[in-house]
């Protein structure tokens, strides 16, 4: 066998193993949709969203626990609990920041002279962040 299709195969292993993680934990099943997952070479890369990072957490530290896993790139897979975070920690007073897999919802009161555009934008600029809308009363 040459050593492409060994590594082919063995990147179908890793992927089959992932999958089996995601429907054996309730919280990923939810995400699973949310989320693209590839393997090359045993490096396997994760990208989308799932809602805590105590998920996030959980899904890299099992993938890393699979044989033949060389390597894991999370570094665009994002939590909606640290987008809202971060998010709300650039708003200001009076708005508030709901997040479902990466769109962003703001509502609330916004102070006078500030424009949903401007906030929107602000929302906008946070890593993981795919969307924004506005809802302001």
């Amino acid at each position: 066998m040459s050593a492409v299709q060994e590594s082919t195969r063995q990147d179908l292993d890793i992927l089959e193993a992932i999958q089996a993680i995601l429907a054996r934990y309730p919280p990923l099943t939810a995400d699973r949709h949310r989320m693209d997952l590839t393997v090359q070479t045993g490096v396997v890369i994760l990208n989308g969203h799932v809602k805590t990072p105590i998920t996030r957490l959980y899904l890299v530290e099992r993938i890393a626990e699979l044989e033949g896993v060389r390597g894991i790139s999370a570094d665009s897979l994002f939590d909606d609990e640290t987008i809202r975070l971060e998010v709300g920690r650039r708003l200001p007073d009076g708005v508030i920041a709901n997040v479902s897999y990466g769109v962003v919802v703001l509502s609330g009161h916004l102070p006078e002279g500030t424009a949903s555009e401007q906030v929107a934008q602000v929302a906008g600029a946070v890593p993981g962040v795919s969307k924004v809308v506005t809802h302001f009363v």
